[in-house]
């Protein structure tokens, strides 16, 4: 990082269009944000920050590592950014882990009058720590442990041809995000255990796995979250509570209509999404100045 660079020093960048991006990574919502991420009272599993930007995602992402990098908690893992399966017009910079903190999405929608700003809704940071999903997982009357039966359907789903399709898109280069969709009696617990043992068959390498809610169709559902460093994703596997069955591919749909026991998202949407906005890219030399001032 150049660190002697001014705003006025970068050529064809307006001082303006520096301090206003520094600006927000200086603000009441972005402050708020990294108060989330540094919360030390419980494990905070997963969290939400929301923006409205004209700004390229892929230059926010060079912002975000570069002001990280600056506070002494490098990012440390690939960030991937693709479309929400759920919003329309709005994307994630997915996965975004700095050293010592939980893993966060910045999800921005295009802004027609601001180059960042927070987002208008209510809950423009949310996440998802133990005591929230302590309180979601104690909804459910879950089986805590595997009945003979139970084991022997959660083998016949690990061994099937949904398990196998999800691992083979999560694979796929072009597969940036990807959540198996299932249905279940069991805990989560028993679920993410009989996974690792099914990725690491695989040769996945798992750094962790949590428990996380997120919203679909205005209602709360959970997933459990695996932080892989091989493949270097972060990738789901979702669930429905059905007190019939122990571990099934899912019956219905979930975010998108392509198949039900799957969700996933790929690099082809992103662009359709960007060229409906005039985004602004930064030059490396506006991004720096930007980190410096903030």
């Amino acid at each position: 990082m150049n660190t002697a660079l001014k705003p006025s020093d970068v050529a064809g960048a307006s001082p303006e269009v520096i301090e206003t991006v520094a600006a927000y990574f200086r603000s009441e919502h972005w402050k708020r944000a990294i108060d989330v991420l540094s919360i030390a009272s419980e494990p905070v599993y997963h969290a939400h920050v929301y923006i409205e930007t004209q700004i390229h995602p892929m230059s926010l992402e060079e912002v975000v590592k570069g002001y990280f990098a600056k506070t002494g908690r490098p990012v440390h893992r690939k960030i991937e950014i693709f479309t929400s399966g759920q919003v329309a017009d709005a994307g994630s910079i997915h996965g975004i882990e700095p050293r010592g903190m939980p893993h966060f999405d910045l999800l921005w929608k295009y802004s027609p009058d601001a180059l960042i700003k927070a987002s208008p809704r209510a809950e423009n940071v949310e996440y998802w720590g133990k005591s929230y999903m302590d309180a979601f997982l104690a909804r459910y009357p879950f089986a805590t442990e595997l009945t003979p039966e139970a084991e022997a359907e959660v083998e016949a789903y690990f061994a099937g041809p949904a398990w196998a399709k999800y691992c083979e898109l999560n694979e796929h280069p072009d597969v940036v995000h990807i959540h198996a969709n299932v249905e279940t009696s069991l805990h989560p617990d028993l679920i993410r255990a009989a996974a690792l043992k099914a990725m690491a068959a695989r040769g996945w390498d798992i750094e962790e796995a949590v428990p996380v809610a997120f919203q679909m169709r205005g209602q709360m559902h959970g997933k459990i979250v695996f932080i892989g460093n091989t493949p270097e994703k972060i990738f789901d596997i979702a669930w429905a509570f059905n007190p019939t069955v122990a571990l099934i591919p899912s019956t219905r749909y979930w975010l998108t209509t392509e198949n039900p026991t799957y969700d996933a998202r790929t690099m082809a949407e992103l662009p359709l999404l960007l060229k409906r906005d005039p985004y602004r890219l930064l030059s490396l030399a506006e991004i720096e100045a930007i980190v410096e001032a903030i």
